[in-house]
C-alpha cells in the first residue's frame, strides 16, 4: 500500500555535509587550518564565521574571510587557488566520513518511491566523485553541486522538473539551506546533530538530530 508521504510530496532535496554525511564539522576544521597562523582574535572571528556559514560555496567563504575578516585586497586568482587547495585537502576525508545515523536506511527505503535529490555547495564534479565513491549515487535522481548557489539550484530543480514548490521539502543543516527553502516556498526540516550549539533556524522550524525519524518529521509538515 502506498505511504501517505508518496501522495503528499513531489520531491525531497537533501544537503550533503551534515545531513547525508557527517562531514560538516570536518570541513569547518579544514577551513580553519588554512588560517591557523592568524592572531587569536582574528582566528576566533574566522571560527565564528565558519560556525554560521554552512551551505555556502567555498569560494564565497574564502572571499568573506579574506576581505571582511582579514581585510586583504581580493585577488580572484588567489581565491581560486585557495579553493583548489581546499578541495585537494578535504575530498579524501569527506569520502571516508561516516554517514549520518539513519541516512542510508532512509534512502534505501525511499529510493524509487519518492524523487530524491542531493543539493550541495560543494563543486559538482567533486561532489559526484565523493557520492560515487561512497556508492550513494544510485539513491538519488540527481546529484547537484555548485555553481549555482543553493537558492538558485533549488529554484532550477523545481522549474526543470515541474515540481510544485509547496510539495517539495529541503532537508539541511545550515541557515543557508533554510534560506534556499524559504526563498523558493518549499517545506524545510533542519538537521542539528550537535545538541550543545544554538540552532541556526527560526523557532518554528522542525529539527531532527539525524535522519533516524525523518519519516515522522515529514508526516507532521
Amino acid at each position: 500500500m502506498p505511504d501517505a508521504l508518496e501522495s503528499h510530496f513531489d520531491a525531497l532535496v537533501f544537503d550533503c555535509d551534515g545531513v547525508i554525511l557527517d562531514s560538516a564539522s570536518l570541513k569547518r576544521s579544514a577551513f580553519a587550518e588554512f588560517y591557523r597562523d592568524q592572531p587569536p582574535a582574528l582566528y576566533q572571528a574566522i571560527l565564528a564565521y565558519l560556525s554560521r556559514g554552512g551551505g555556502q560555496p567555498r569560494d564565497v567563504k574564502f572571499h568573506h574571510i579574506e576581505a571582511h575578516i582579514l581585510g586583504r585586497p581580493i585577488n580572484n586568482h588567489y581565491i581560486r587557488e585557495l579553493s583548489s587547495a581546499f578541495s585537494q585537502y578535504v575530498e579524501a576525508q569527506v569520502a571516508n566520513a561516516p554517514a549520518l545515523p539513519g541516512a542510508v536506511e532512509f534512502l534505501e527505503r525511499w529510493r524509487g518511491r519518492l524523487p530524491l535529490y542531493l543539493l550541495s555547495a560543494t563543486p559538482q564534479e567533486e561532489l559526484r566523485r565523493v557520492i560515487s565513491q561512497r556508492q550513494l549515487a544510485g539513491y538519488f535522481n540527481d546529484v547537484l553541486g555548485a555553481p549555482p548557489d543553493k537558492t538558485n539550484g533549488l529554484s532550477s530543480l523545481i522549474a526543470t522538473q515541474y515540481y510544485d514548490a509547496s510539495r517539495t521539502v529541503m532537508i539541511g543543516d545550515s541557515y543557508n539551506d533554510y534560506r534556499a527553502a524559504r526563498s523558493n516556498g518549499t517545506y524545510f526540516i533542519g538537521i542539528k546533530s550537535n545538541s550543545s550549539t544554538l540552532s541556526p533556524f527560526p523557532e518554528e522550524i522542525p529539527i531532527q538530530p539525524d535522519l533516524v525519524h525523518l519519516e515522522n518529521a515529514l508526516r507532521l509538515l
